[in-house]
């Protein structure tokens, strides 16, 4: 078994998203930017940038020498200079994928424009055990 798993659930996370969102058969986002770089300025639009918040160690056992599970947060942030609706759109497709992950939504979309920029977030919780497939 993979004893540093949970290091790259990040990753797997955003390769996942990446894939399904062009996968979708109403993919209306063919430039699509998907990122988890850390970026103090976003310079393509759209962006959705995937943010792993501080996962949390849980499952246990007697032993407890090895992380069995973590319970982990991600934050999507959606960037355009389109409409609130465009943003609204590829949030909601996020949200879709990120359910087919199986991850519960903790903080719905909030959606704002600011200086002709449209930004969302929502951020999406659940446990992820050592043999669990995303």
């Amino acid at each position: 078994m993979n004893e540093d798993w949970f290091s790259t659930i990040e990753e797997n996370v955003l390769t996942q998203l990446d894939y399904m969102l062009a996968q979708r058969t109403d993919a209306p986002f063919p430039s699509l930017v998907v990122t988890s770089a850390n970026q103090n300025q976003v310079t393509a639009f759209p962006t959705l940038y995937i943010h792993e918040l501080t996962p949390v160690e849980a499952g246990n056992d007697l032993n407890n020498q090895s992380i069995n599970a973590v319970i982990e947060t991600i934050e999507i942030q959606i960037w355009t200079n389109e409409t609130e609706e465009e943003c609204r759109r590829l949030m909601s497709a996020a949200i879709i994928e990120m359910k087919r992950m199986r991850f519960n939504c903790t903080a719905f979309p909030s959606i704002q424009t600011d200086n002709k920029i449209a930004f969302g977030v929502a951020r999406f919780r659940r446990m992820i055990g050592s043999a669990d497939t995303l």
